[in-house]
């Protein structure tokens, strides 16, 4: 992927590659007819951390909820490290943390956790499925304390660390993100960020993650992927050659600012164009 082109180079595809290939999505018809996502390409390396940014309607999300198996694609393909989406869905290779974190309500912190295993029975009886124990996944995001009480107990940052707990629960290779922080506060959310990054340094999977915030983005990624909108199109691949493992301290470096400026200016130069 190079910082220099305006959309992606062409890359062929591997087996151990989640690849995104000439995809376009459209929602209505005639007049009414929207190009969510248009001849969009990408492709992301096993254990990479690729974030999306752009506007709102840039089809961030369509993207994302192609990925994960929720809308179908209008042209293009997806394939995620060899096989279809369909077929990583159903050996539960994909996990996927929304904007809300969905818990059920009457359901304890851990039971929720423990939710996919109840649902997923076939995948839970696989002897070759590796599951990880939602107790240690909850204590791993500070959770341990909690295990027994209510989502209506919790603060909206414990509520999001229970649903990122959920995803792992699998352990899926693949971990798909669309702006799980967006509903806490600025305080909370870098909180949570970095124990996100925490967890990730551990386990490297891949995750296509979804925000607004230019500095999350950088801060979290190995790349950032520019949309604009009006088509959803890429616009921009931008590495991020920050050293790894990534501390807090990370954000007030001048390559940080430095990235920081290169997608903001981007970004903006779209709109400018508009």
């Amino acid at each position: 992927m190079s910082r220099n082109g305006s959309a992606p180079s062409a890359v062929i595809p591997g087996p151990d590659d989640l690849a995104i290939s000439q995809v376009s999505k459209m929602f209505g018809s005639g007049e009414d007819r929207v190009v969510a996502l248009d001849n969009a390409s990408l492709t992301i390396e096993r254990g990479q951390f690729v974030t999306v940014i752009g506007p709102s309607g840039c089809g961030k999300t369509t993207l994302l909820r192609i990925v994960a198996g929720l809308l179908s694609v209008d042209a293009g393909d997806v394939s995620i490290f060899g096989e279809s989406v369909s077929h990583a869905i159903e050996a539960k290779h994909i996990g996927f943390v929304p904007q809300s974190p969905a818990l059920l309500p009457w359901r304890t912190v851990i039971d929720n956790v423990r939710l996919p295993l109840a649902v997923n029975k076939k995948a839970n009886s696989d002897p070759d499925r590796v599951q990880l124990d939602p107790a240690q996944i909850l204590a791993s995001l500070g959770l341990e304390r909690v295990l027994h009480r209510r989502p209506a107990e919790l603060s909206g940052g414990m509520q999001q660390r229970v649903a990122i707990a959920r995803a792992f629960v699998f352990d899926p290779p693949i971990l798909l993100m669309d702006e799980p922080f967006a509903a806490v506060d600025e305080l909370t959310r870098e909180t949570l960020r970095h124990e996100l990054l925490s967890i990730w340094q551990t386990n490297k999977k891949t995750v296509l993650f979804v925000t607004h915030s230019i500095a999350e983005a950088i801060a979290l990624s190995d790349v950032v992927v520019i949309m604009s909108s009006n088509p959803g199109k890429i616009q921009k691949i931008v590495p991020v050659d920050l050293p790894r493992p990534r501390a807090e301290t990370v954000e007030s470096t001048a390559a940080f600012h430095e990235l920081e400026q290169e997608v903001r200016t981007e970004i903006r130069s779209r709109w400018e164009k508009k």
